[in-house]
């Protein structure tokens, strides 16, 4: 398990800001719907544009100091 470079602990990193995906997977019921009831997917566009944007912007953060932690994908080398 990885450890943080700011304060040490060997906890599990949290996702910031979680909300981001909450909101991805709700904006994504209206194009849903709108395909459920047999019509072109309404806000489809915005959808995975909001969705590319969740995903760009949540990080993993520190429970205990807050500060960003760098995963293994993106480390120094």
């Amino acid at each position: 398990m990885n450890h943080c470079p700011h304060c040490g602990t060997s906890r599990r990193p949290r996702l910031e800001p979680a909300w981001l995906l909450w909101l991805a997977l709700l904006i994504w019921l209206v194009p849903l719907g709108f395909l459920s009831m047999g019509f072109w997917p309404f806000l489809l566009l915005p959808s995975i544009a909001i969705s590319a944007w969740a995903f760009l912007a949540v990080r993993p953060v520190c429970p205990q100091c807050g500060k960003r932690r760098k995963d293994s994908a993106s480390a120094d080398v």
